[in-house]
C-alpha cells in the first residue's frame, strides 16, 4: 500500500464496517467478542449507555454511514474509469516520447543534410561500418598550371565564386 498510494486510496474504505448502533429491551443481556488472541491476549472494553440521550448523534452517525457506504460504491466505479484513463495517458506519454524522438531525429538529419551544402564535404572512408568521416575544404578552381607558366595570368573566374557571383571586391571598376 505504501508503494501504490492510489490503491491505498480506492481500497481505504474496503474495509469499513458501519457501527451498529441497537435498542436493547430492559432485561439481562449476555455479550460475546470474538478476536484472535494467538500472539497476545485481546483486551475489549464493552460500553452500554443510555441511547435517548444520544438520539440526535446516533442518526447523524447512521447519515454519514450511509454516506461513506455510497462512497464506497462510487469509488470502486471511478477506479476502473481511473485505471482506463491513466492507461491512456501513459500510452499517450509515451507515444509522444517516441513522437519527439522521430522529429528531433529528423531535424537533426535536415541540419546534417544542409551542412553538406557548405564549402566543406565529407568524404566517408571505406574501412567498413565503423568507418570515420573526415572533412577538409573544398578546392576551388585553379586555372593556373604549369602550362600557362605564369600565376598572374589568372582570369576571374579563378577567383572563388558563390552561386555565380564573384565575391571578391578588389576588381571592382573605379
Amino acid at each position: 500500500m505504501a508503494k501504490d498510494p492510489e490503491a491505498a486510496f480506492f481500497k481505504r474504505l474496503e474495509g469499513l464496517q458501519p457501527c451498529e448502533v441497537s435498542t436493547l429491551k430492559p432485561g439481562t443481556h449476555i455479550f460475546a467478542v470474538y478476536g484472535d488472541n494467538f500472539f497476545k491476549p485481546a483486551s475489549y472494553t464493552i460500553e452500554a449507555m443510555c441511547a435517548k440521550s444520544y438520539e440526535d448523534t446516533t442518526e447523524r452517525l447512521k447519515e454519514i454511514e450511509a454516506k461513506i457506504l455510497e462512497k464506497r460504491n462510487d469509488l470502486r466505479q471511478f477506479e476502473t474509469e481511473y485505471r482506463k484513463a491513466l492507461a491512456q495517458f501513459q500510452e499517450a506519454t509515451a507515444r509522444y516520447t517516441q513522437e519527439k524522438e522521430v522529429v528531433d531525429d529528423m531535424l537533426r538529419e535536415r541540419d546534417d543534410i544542409h551542412s553538406s551544402f557548405t564549402t566543406e564535404r565529407t568524404i566517408t572512408s571505406s574501412l567498413g561500418a565503423g568507418s570515420s568521416s573526415s572533412r577538409y575544404p573544398v578546392e576551388q578552381n585553379k586555372t593556373e598550371s604549369p602550362e600557362n607558366g605564369n600565376i598572374d595570368s589568372r582570369d576571374k573566374s579563378s577567383k572563388k565564386k558563390w552561386f555565380n557571383l564573384n565575391l571578391n571586391r578588389s576588381d571592382k571598376r573605379a
